[in-house]
């Protein structure tokens, strides 16, 4: 197929860059990529001037075809989402006009955005007082690359991604990369010990590896370690009844595809030495597990080489193989005064605009996974193979085989502890009383880890704290504090008030009710604002299962006194399977005997967004006929209101009730409510009226 004028005419090296300052409406939808304030009268360089034109344009132009099939994504989504927003079910969103242009790429590499101002016919838009700056959306994006060989090889990084993941060429390249990094000032790999169980992959053409162990203590060595997801079959581990055979020899052929790869990838990259779990550890035996887990921290930190199996959803799948397809588009470019002939492929939309997620891969099996959240934090380098290419991550930046590189790289635990104080105030904090008390900057990146950690899936329940006790302990020999089943001691009462988002709680006991470990989802923790504690902690205790205080708890309790209101639900009206409601209704309200009878909407520890929460909210007030409900008031925080007085503010309790057969409470969720709720300020309560109960 040959190129249409515009195509033909496009000025690859001289295209308009992005403008500076703008900000993006993240939508959560694929293929709606908005970037917001792009000056009206400010475009690049011109392409079809409807969607009509670039189809017509793409029955004989291959760079067209590739923009219409990115156009068309966008247009089908808006028609599917259509329906939803007439109902009232959500925003309603503006359509492209279609009159398309070119910019370059704002980040990442050699390449174009094709962009589109909408119609800005919504009642969001119509709204806007800044008529001069509309909304401007990215229909394609086009990135360019090179084979190896061409005259411009030199001067664009970017080449055709290897069909599968295995090849020598793909190999060539990972070792390149590695050869680079051992250059970099800040990526220069130091001599490290050997952990004390390693795989011995052999030379290139033996079919058999083999387990060392013990490794003498300070043995040097370059090793590999293995980041990936073991998936639905627990097999092919080691035990105390294989570990003898594990060091006699392991046929390469017999293990799982998984395994299979990283051994080629090892020997491929000239390395010797290979640490996998669980082969490494021996899985039926929780001693040897604990101390080798709680090892994590210097096993991925003191790695040569960390691997990622990010595409691959269990050790069966293997991660070398096949990639989806990507077409190409030949065309001769020119940089430098070099001529040579370039190919144009597809970018991701969402990956353009939102860059940093070319970093996380949050869409790649191994990203769902808590035990990888440490494993990548931990490690030095990272070769991960996605479903799409192999990228590279090092302290000097990202890298993908396409061309792709940004100059960061996925959060290593040393930047997380920093704790520096930003330079600059962001405006929308301004004129707020914030919350300056002691290593608040520091544990500001334990806050930012927990959302992340939180939601992650776990093959093993129970391996909550486990798999996240490596940077536990990091945090607290920087903080200088006593860990307690997640929280900090001399930081409880901030800490015991976290919002439960997205948030279910496990049925098998793995953390007391106060921790955020005793369910999965997101916990929203840390206070931006200053605050004033109303409670009083007198006494706490957490039972370690093993001998490592990051590890598994068995129990746990916090004795602490405080002012508490009892709460009655409000269920006149109330019912969450009706249509048409807003999901934040799905929390059923409450009220005290002297407040506002209005009351307001609780916060049980549940998903209140997912599609099953009228049940699960339904199911919580069934459980609570009869049964005495109460708010503990933790906290005041003062007023996101700049003009509010000092006393103003917000309280800060957790929902609780008595544990059946006892005289000890358990959190069941929390609440953010005023002074009207409680007909009275809690924090004028004398002290001998104060309830001094055990949480568990």
């Amino acid at each position: 197929m040959s190129l249409c004028g515009f195509c033909k005419n496009i000025p690859w090296e001289n295209l308009p860059t992005v403008p500076e300052d703008l900000s993006s409406l993240f939508s959560g939808h694929k293929y709606i990529q908005a970037v917001l304030g792009w000056p009206q009268d400010v475009r690049g360089h011109p392409h079809h001037q409807s969607l009509d034109a670039l189809r017509q344009a793409a029955s004989y132009c291959s760079l067209c075809s590739l923009i219409r099939e990115s156009a068309e994504n966008v247009q089908k989504q808006l028609e599917e989402l259509k329906p939803k927003w007439e109902a009232g079910e959500m925003r309603q969103y503006d359509w492209p006009t279609w009159e398309m242009w070119l910019v370059k790429r704002r980040k990442g590499g050699d390449g174009c955005w094709v962009m589109s101002f909408v119609d800005m016919q919504s009642k969001w838009s119509r709204r806007r007082k800044d008529k001069e700056r509309k909304e401007a959306w990215i229909v394609a994006a086009l990135g360019i690359c090179v084979r190896d060989g061409d005259p411009l090889d030199s001067l664009i990084a970017g080449r055709p991604v290897e069909a599968r993941g295995g090849t020598s060429t793909a190999t060539a390249r990972a070792r390149k990369w590695l050869e680079e990094c051992d250059k970099h000032p800040s990526c220069n790999p130091r001599v490290t010990f050997l952990p004390s169980r390693v795989i011995d992959v052999g030379d290139i053409n033996t079919p058999e590896v083999h387990l060392w162990e013990p490794v003498p203590e300070g043995t040097v060595g370059k090793y590999v370690s293995l980041s990936y997801c073991w998936g639905e079959s627990p097999g092919f581990t080691t035990t105390r009844a294989t570990i003898e055979e594990r060091k006699r020899g392991i046929t390469i052929h017999d293990m799982p595809a998984t395994y299979q790869d990283i051994v080629k990838v090892t020997r491929g990259l000239g390395l010797r030495y290979l640490w996998v779990d669980s082969l490494c550890i021996c899985q039926d035996e929780h001693a040897d597990w604990e101390r080798e887990s709680a090892k994590m921290l210097s096993t991925y930190s003191n790695a040569y080489l960390t691997v990622a199996a990010s595409g691959a959803k269990g050790k069966a799948e293997g991660f070398l193989g096949p990639r989806p397809d990507r077409p190409y588009v030949e065309l001769d470019y020119t940089r430098g005064g070099i001529q040579g002939e370039a190919l144009a492929f597809s970018l991701p939309l969402r990956e353009e605009l939102v860059e940093h997620d070319y970093i996380t891969l949050p869409n790649e099996p191994l990203s769902e996974r808590a035990w990888g959240v440490q494993e990548r934090m931990l490690s030095n380098r990272i070769l991960l193979y996605s479903t799409s290419q192999m990228f590279y991550e090092c302290n000097e930046g990202y890298r993908g085989e396409d061309g792709l590189f940004l100059n960061e790289r996925f959060n290593r635990i040393d930047e997380h502890m920093k704790g520096e104080t930003p330079d600059k105030i962001p405006h929308y904090l301004q004129g707020l009383e914030l919350n300056k008390r002691p290593k608040r900057n520091i544990l500001k990146g334990w806050y930012d880890l927990l959302r992340l950690y939180g939601p992650k899936k776990l093959s093993h329940a129970t391996d909550k704290l486990p798999a996240i006790s490596g940077l536990a302990s990091l945090y607290s020999e920087r903080i200088e504090e006593e860990y307690l089943a997640g929280l900090w001691r001399d930081q409880l009462v901030e800490g015991l008030v976290w919002q439960s988002l997205s948030y279910r709680r496990v049925s098998d006991y793995r953390a007391p009710s106060w921790s955020w470990a005793s369910g999965d989802g997101i916990p929203a923790a840390g206070l931006i604002v200053d605050y004033d504690e109303l409670a009083t902690i007198l006494d706490v205790n957490v039972t370690l299962k093993g001998e490592n205080p990051f590890g598994e708890v068995t129990d746990g309790w916090i004795k602490i006194r405080a002012p508490m209101e009892q709460l009655y639900l409000i269920l006149d009206g109330w019912d969450p399977e009706v249509p048409g409601h807003v999901p934040y209704e799905n929390n059923v309200k409450v009220r005290t005997a002297n407040g506002d009878p209005a009351g307001h909407h609780s916060r049980f520890d549940f998903a209140f967004t997912a599609d099953d929460a009228p049940q699960e909210a339904k199911k919580i007030v069934k459980s609570l006929e009869g049964v005495g409900i109460f708010a503990l008031i933790l906290l005041k925080s003062r007023s996101w209101n700049r003009n509010a007085a000092h006393d103003e503010g917000t309280y800060h309790a957790l929902i609780v009730k008595k544990v059946d057969g006892t005289e000890n409470y358990q959190r069941l969720g929390f609440l953010h409510t005023s002074e009207k709720m409680f007909g009275r300020k809690p924090e004028e309560q004398p002290e001998e009226e104060l309830t001094t109960l055990t949480l568990v």
